[in-house]
């Protein structure tokens, strides 16, 4: 993961103007560590999370997608695909119902002070819960959308505990996949980070010694994921509830330890083949 101490530094003045009107230098030890603590923050969304995703909260996943000529919005789910998925982040985050949520944020002007108290993600840490989000579609869905919901609050943990000792990573599987079978210098941190989003994981069609490869390079890696018990945040591209396809065979053991557990939620975006 990228060195986040220059992003911080252009946060820290931008909160030091922003909240109390003064020069970096001119804070009070109060006012200083506070800024230092959002803009922190801030510098780990920028560099996690994927572009244009650092806005998003659950109130923005709502089945919609913007055309491509940014003209149109598209109806991309059904409210019985929304509404189950929203109840699972909604538990996974904060151990509240989606119902319950939305019933807060008609009578609580401010509905993320409120969430942020109510983040349960320190337990889903300690107990390395995980997430596996997937759905076909030729459209948006949502699915990295979802992904970005959850990182953004195990970064969260930061403010809420002041617990800056966990680490985040964010990687496409044919990227982790190389980055594996080179032995790249970034293979440690993708390991052995406390958060870690596998995104745009693809079923192709492979012959059966390509198949066998990308199991034998990327099964430890996810096995020992699961051992540690490291939240892992899974985002297929397909439906792994098809029955044709062997979880297994297609992506490892590790893989399919993640996706039987009882530690994991399954979040379907997509109608049940």
């Amino acid at each position: 993961m990228e060195n986040i101490e220059k992003i911080k530094k252009q946060y820290k003045r931008f909160f030091a103007e922003k909240y109390y009107n003064k020069t970096e230098e001119k804070l009070t030890e109060v006012e200083s560590n506070k800024c230092s603590s959002l803009a922190e923050f801030w510098a780990y969304i920028d560099i996690v999370l994927p572009e244009d995703h650092a806005s998003y909260t659950i109130f923005d996943f709502n089945g919609h997608a913007i055309s491509k000529d940014g003209r149109h919005q598209l109806n991309t789910l059904s409210q019985d695909i929304i509404i189950p998925a929203k109840d699972k982040i909604c538990r996974y985050c904060w151990g509240m119902s989606w119902e319950d949520i939305n019933k807060q944020k008609a009578v609580n002007e401010n509905i993320m002070a409120f969430l942020r108290k109510k983040s349960i993600m320190k337990d889903r840490l300690r107990r390395g819960d995980n997430i596996v989000i997937f759905g076909t579609s030729q459209k948006p869905i949502g699915r990295t959308m979802l992904a970005s919901i959850v990182m953004k609050e195990a970064i969260k943990l930061r403010v809420i505990c002041k617990d800056r000792s966990q680490t985040y990573d964010w990687i496409d599987f044919s990227k982790l996949f190389q980055a594996i079978k080179e032995d790249s210098m970034d293979l440690a941190d993708y390991k052995s980070c406390d958060w870690l989003v596998v995104d745009n994981i693809m079923r192709k069609y492979r012959s059966a010694k390509q198949t066998t490869l990308i199991v034998d390079v990327i099964d430890s890696f996810f096995i020992d994921r699961f051992k540690y018990k490291l939240p892992t945040i899974l985002v297929f591209k397909s439906d792994i509830r098809d029955k044709s396809l062997s979880i297994e065979k297609t992506w490892g053991v590790g893989v399919n330890r993640i996706l039987r557990s009882k530690r994991t939620c399954k979040i379907p975006l997509s109608e049940k083949i």
